[in-house]
């Protein structure tokens, strides 16, 4: 083994061994938010630990139908996501925990380079834990305290197909959106008591079509990802002492349609830029036919650079800027700032064992998060082996 080898793997080695250290002194903690997710729930926007150590690349990854330009082998990818997060409100704090499967897909090549896949995935979740501000009621001092829990889910089967001798790949997914969620109101007196519960429980229903390119030029890689969601549907119902107080059936709802583009560089040896944008126009949302004005068009820009220390081993760094959808209660609209890292294990005779890193700082104007957010994901890849038959074996 040549001496750079060598300290990849002991750069490698380090990485993977801070995450797991990471993952066991923060693991009696549970949560995920500290913001109230208003609309739909925090947008799950990738869905691998690999696209995640790139600064969260969208067009560029498993997310793009079109995504891989070649598939030779049957390939199966399941993602883990663990979080970690610190929230600030002046002179308060808190740390919560979660964690959650993110993402579970698979792709069989067919021939004439077809392609055919399934996946299941997160694409918003709606976990947080907030308290409201604490006001006198009867002689004692009472608060608010919210849980969230639940998300939506997509269930896409895509086709794709490879052209000009493996330089070009189209790819179409459809997917059946569906989801639940459900919030918790507690009212509680400062001893930890608390005087009533209410639950407030959501489900949906939606549809929606993605498309997606990928292209591989001389030293240049680009994607383009488009997705349209149909209107849907949502139903409610607030239960308050285990009587059902307010309910809301078939109220059509439409999320917003979206288009992103990416841009992957390899000229030098070893070392590839990324560059990925993904833009969703939230401000065209409705909800029963009008428009709502409370949602923010949201941006997304990732900066990363791969270097391959070795055939196997990437080491993965990069940068991310997000505007959210949502804003706090005092209006502002929520921003997160993130550096990632990461890097791949191969697994002999199945596939690799892929990790990343994310520091991200989010904040709106009165509560701030520093988040640290831990992905593994498993890639299956179906080996053949090429047989020789000889006469008379």
């Amino acid at each position: 083994m040549r001496i750079g080898e060598l300290k990849g793997l002991k750069i490698e080695r380090l990485v993977f061994y801070l995450l797991i250290c990471n993952l066991i002194i923060f693991k009696s903690m549970f949560g995920q938010s500290f913001f109230s997710m208003k609309g739909f729930g925090e947008e799950i926007l990738w869905t691998d630990a690999s696209a995640s150590g790139l600064g969260g690349l969208v067009s560029l990854s498993r997310e793009n139908p079109a995504f891989p330009i070649v598939l030779n082998k049957t390939s199966f990818y399941a993602t883990v996501l663990t979080g970690f997060v610190y929230g600030q409100q002046g002179n308060s704090s808190r740390m919560i925990y979660d964690i959650r499967p993110l993402d579970v897909n698979g792709k069989i090549p067919l021939p004439l380079k077809f392609r055919v896949g399934l996946k299941l995935s997160e694409i918003f979740n709606q976990n947080f834990d907030i308290y409201s501000d604490s006001i006198p009621f009867s002689g004692y001092w009472t608060r608010r305290h919210i849980i969230g829990r639940g998300g939506i889910y997509r269930l896409g089967v895509n086709v794709g197909k490879s052209f000009f001798n493996e330089k070009l790949a189209c790819g179409l997914e459809y997917s059946k959106l569906f989801g639940q969620g459900l919030e918790q109101w507690y009212f509680e007196v400062l001893n930890g008591n608390y005087i009533t519960l209410d639950t407030v429980t959501t489900s949906y229903s939606a549809h929606s079509l993605r498309f997606g390119v990928n292209a591989n030029l001389p030293f240049v890689t680009f994607g383009i990802i488009t997705e349209d969601i149909l209107p849907g549907i949502i139903n409610s119902k607030v239960i308050s002492h285990n009587i059902i107080v307010d309910s809301t059936t078939d109220l059509k709802f439409n999320l917003p349609y979206s288009i992103g583009f990416g841009l992957g560089f390899d000229k030098l040896s070893r070392t590839n830029f990324y560059l990925d944008v993904l833009y969703k126009n939230w401000s065209k949302t409705k909800i029963a036919d009008t428009l709502t004005s409370k949602f923010n068009n949201s941006m997304k820009y990732s900066l990363a650079v791969e270097h391959w220390l070795t055939d196997y081993h990437p080491l993965r760094v990069g940068l991310r800027y997000y505007t959210s959808y949502l804003s706090d209660r005092s209006g502002w609209q929520i921003k997160e700032y993130a550096l990632s890292c990461g890097s791949s294990v191969p697994i002999p005779k199945f596939g690799y064992f892929d990790y990343s890193l994310e520091m991200i700082k989010r904040q709106g104007k009165e509560v701030k998060e520093t988040i640290a957010r831990i992905n593994f994901s498993l890639s299956f890849e179906e080996v053949w082996e090429k047989r020789t038959r000889r006469w008379g074996f």
